[in-house]
């Protein structure tokens, strides 16, 4: 893995939406193939600017050997070439990766078969290195599909100028080489994309781990911390809001004694749930302990960030838990800090466990909002 794909991987994402929890495999798949699509698009150039080098120097081998080749077949060769270079600079927009692949080869594959005397040795002269860069292929774009339709309509070409333009048994020859490459490409590319899509696997499920918390899904307290630090970050810079509650489920211990840590565990999964389907997309819910969880509210006041707890707080007490005894109720106590001028991350945190302690000591099962004023940020 080069640094530029570790960097990617490592890179830390926008704030998730309130859904945000262990990526599906439908949703792991997706990322897959962006990935390869990103993957084959910066390999590309570097890939076939070679491949286009191989294409002149074959010419120019040829014409000084005397077998057939023409100034005027290298300009050919030179302007084909040229004319598939400029794919490379098109924009992100334009044609998709594979396109642009596809496009590439065959562009080079007309300019190996440029050549005068007549155009049936042409062929013969170019299908080795041909054969060569369609299996190379396989390194480039190891997704099947993707690598058939990048290999097809080169394979195609040649196979249609042999049957018109050589003897039977030299076109049955160039035809079976036609099939024999795009099927070692696609075999060698299977093997690298099982390769890679395990490694691949292996570092999203690390990555996961590190994000997100395996009980709830809620994020872990070290990305909630990065997420936040990076919104407050924001918030300050175009003076917009943001707000945090802090949440604690009243009793937990109560909980744990009396029905067992499973009815517990299903408890905390309650809450999140409950905090997901109630947070707007922009915002998150992070656990900072045991019982402990804390939302992050981006461009939220103090009255906006008040009415969103209370829902959450209605929400959960008059739900029954999933999974848990049906006469097991519980209740959230929830403490709100707001930034709206200059404040540092750690000062919202203890704002809110203030708060929270003071919905503690009022009687719980309330949501109680700090005072405004913060500390200037260090």
């Amino acid at each position: 893995m080069n640094k530029a794909d570790e960097a990617l991987a490592l890179a830390p994402a926008p704030a998730p939406p309130s859904h945000a929890t262990l990526p599906s495999p439908l949703d792991l798949s997706r990322l897959f193939e962006r990935r390869s699509d990103r993957y084959l698009r910066r390999l590309l150039p570097g890939f076939c600017a070679v491949f286009g080098i191989a294409v002149l120097g074959a010419g120019l081998w040829s014409y000084l050997l005397g077998t057939g080749q023409s100034p005027g077949s290298l300009v050919i060769r030179l302007a084909l070439v040229a004319t598939a270079s400029f794919t490379y600079r098109m924009p992100r927009s334009g044609p998709s990766p594979t396109g642009r692949a596809s496009f590439v080869y065959f562009l080079h594959a007309v300019a190996l078969a440029v050549s005068v005397h007549p155009l049936g040795d042409g062929v013969l002269e170019a299908m080795p290195t041909l054969f060569f860069w369609m299996v190379a292929a396989g390194l480039l774009e190891p997704r099947p599909r993707q690598c058939l339709r990048i290999l097809a309509p080169p394979a195609l070409l040649y196979g249609a100028l042999g049957a018109l333009m050589l003897p039977s048994a030299a076109a049955f020859a160039i035809w079976i080489a036609c099939i024999a490459a795009p099927a070692l490409a696609i075999m060698l590319g299977m093997a690298s994309l099982r390769i890679r899509r395990e490694t691949w696997l292996r570092e999203r499920k690390l990555l996961s781990a590190c994000r997100y918390d395996n009980l709830s899904g809620a994020l872990s307290r070290a990305y909630l911390t990065e997420l936040a630090r990076h919104d407050l970050s924001l918030a300050q810079r175009h003076g917009h809001a943001l707000a945090v509650a802090m949440l604690d489920i009243d009793h937990f211990k109560r909980v744990n004694d009396t029905y067992g840590h499973a009815a517990g565990d299903a408890v905390i999964r309650a809450l999140v749930a409950t905090c997901m389907n109630t947070l707007r997309a922009s915002d998150y819910v992070g656990r900072v302990g045991g019982e402990e969880f804390v939302c992050v509210l981006p461009e939220a006041g103090a009255e906006e960030a008040a009415v969103c707890a209370e829902r959450i707080r209605e929400t959960f007490a008059g739900q029954q838990i999933p999974g848990a005894p049906s006469e097991l109720r519980c209740t959230v106590s929830i403490g709100i800090s707001v930034c709206r001028d200059r404040c540092d991350w750690e000062t919202l945190l203890r704002e809110a466990d203030g708060a929270l302690y003071g919905a503690k000591g009022a009687g719980r099962n309330r949501v109680v909002v700090a005072g405004h004023q913060h500390h200037q940020a260090a």
